[in-house]
């Protein structure tokens, strides 16, 4: 006797870093549930160079369900990654602009029935969104709230957004959808969650105002004791209805897609065995790289940073001091100073400091020197560079009567391990890639030397750092 499989469906996943476009860091494994549902449709689970596909039994047309089930069908799987630390730097796991991801959030795919293909050169591409938190079915809800009013609306829907009850009262009957919550002694607000008579799945934790009208807050959660007990990256749903009726019959392909990360890649260049001479010679870096196959561009690399060295007029002990400070309302300051308050403390010997303009794209912030201060936007301006910056804000200085300091541009943006060193930035993310970029060369003026012909690229996996909402990989370069 033969027995016969019929494909259900494939599920492949792609990672536009890989130069074939196919992810090599994901393993997709069944939840307990959906284990339970391929037993009972006499279905199989195969793994795939690159992703998984499911079988089911088939009669002697080779198509008809040996054991056929309703239309409506769910299937979930967990996502996992041995090499996280590599999938997190070289993915963008962004939603989107205004929704990053954060650690400790859960990747979530799933599909749309009505869109779905039996093309395998075009299949369902499906992208994730991000929920907050996997949570076990009865768990306790806290939160605060800004500003502490003392009530507020809370309420709870499922995936399609229909309200549900999250537990019963001391009679037994469900609780209204919508409760009112009073708060705490602690500032917080506190509710026990019960979705244990619920489907697992997606929630929306909902919290109002006191009229109901204004949300305050909401938190998007996967409802699952198993998997809220383990390190669960994602979840992919695949979901099966009967007004589709893709359940049987043509295999359905489905296409997980992660996409390359982007940083800002930024160089500091050191002057360890003083090789160069800031004073007279100019450092850049001109990208030459052809782009023909690659996701790469031409870039463009400046001068990431500017410093101002601060000099007091007067010299030996009496009026030889600079009190420097910063004031500015970003998450990121435009400046770093070397020091609150600098005396030289030697006869003949004038005290310095030093103000390093290191986020140009702050604005309205202050530098105050000995009690003088300046504003960007109206004692000084922001320029296009760093060096603009620093530049204008030298010449509010200098013109200044009352600071009893005078300021010069130093050749140099930053002291690395006592040496000098500048630092170029490029002026876009540059996309992290399989096959790295070449012919990015280091040069110097006079005379167009070139002193590195192909300038390493940042390691991948390596450590990205987030400075100004940006991104940056950082490369060390030691001449």
């Amino acid at each position: 006797m033969n027995i016969n499989y019929h494909r259900l469906f494939n599920l492949l996943v792609g990672h536009d870093y890989f130069k074939d476009g196919l992810d090599r860091f994901m393993q997709i494994d069944p939840t307990s549930e959906t284990i339970r549902l391929l037993q009972n449709g006499k279905m199989l689970f195969k793994r795939l160079p690159h992703g998984v596909t499911v079988l089911y039994r088939a009669g002697d047309d080779g198509v008809s369900p040996f054991v056929e089930l309703s239309g409506e069908q769910r299937f979930t799987f967990t996502l996992n990654c041995d090499r996280k630390a590599d999938l997190l730097s070289l993915t963008q796991l962004d939603e989107s602009a205004s929704r990053k991801y954060a650690a400790g959030e859960i990747l979530f795919f799933t599909n749309n029935p009505a869109a779905s293909s039996s093309n395998p050169s075009n299949p369902e591409r499906i992208s994730h969104s991000l929920l907050d938190s996997l949570e076990l079915k009865l768990f306790t809800y806290e939160f605060r709230i800004n500003g502490n009013p003392s009530t507020v609306q809370f309420r709870v829907t499922d995936a399609a957004g229909n309200p549900v009850s999250v537990g019963k009262d001391a009679n037994g009957l469900p609780f209204p959808p919508t409760l009112n919550l009073v708060i705490n002694s602690t500032n917080q607000f506190s509710i026990q969650v019960d979705l244990r008579n619920k489907p697992n799945g997606r929630y929306t934790l909902t919290v109002l105002d006191e009229a109901g009208i204004v949300v305050l807050s909401e938190k998007a959660i996967y409802a699952n004791d198993e998997l809220a007990r383990k390190n669960t990256l994602g979840i992919v749903e695949l979901n099966y209805d009967t007004l589709s009726g893709n359940l049987y019959g043509n295999t359905e392909e489905y296409w997980l897609q992660f996409r390359r990360a982007a940083t800002i890649w930024k160089y500091y260049v050191v002057n360890k065995r003083t090789n160069i001479d800031f004073n007279s010679d100019t450092l850049s870096i001109n990208d030459s790289g052809t782009t023909t196959g690659t996701p790469y561009q031409s870039d463009q690399f400046s001068r990431a940073y500017a410093s101002l060295q601060i000099t007091a007029d007067a010299t030996g002990q009496a009026g030889n001091s600079i009190q420097l400070s910063y004031s500015g309302t970003g998450e990121f300051p435009a400046a770093v100073l070397s020091g609150k308050t600098l005396s030289g403390g030697e006869t003949g010997v004038a005290a310095t400091g030093t103000i390093t303009i290191v986020n140009n794209a702050a604005a309205g912030y202050t530098i105050t020197i000995n009690g003088v201060s300046f504003t960007e936007g109206s004692d000084f301006n922001q320029g296009a560079t760093a060096a603009a910056t620093a530049g204008s804000l030298r010449s509010a200085i200098n013109a200044s009567g009352a600071t009893t300091v005078s300021a010069s541009l130093l050749k140099y943006d930053v002291q690395i391990d006592n040496h000098q060193a500048v630092v170029f930035q490029s002026t876009h993310g540059i996309p992290f890639y399989e096959i790295p970029k070449t012919n990015l060369q280091l040069r110097k003026t006079p005379g167009n030397q070139v002193l590195v012909a192909n300038l390493p690229n940042p390691s991948p996996g390596g450590t990205t750092k987030q400075y100004s909402g940006s991104p940056e990989s950082e490369v060390y370069l030691y001449l």
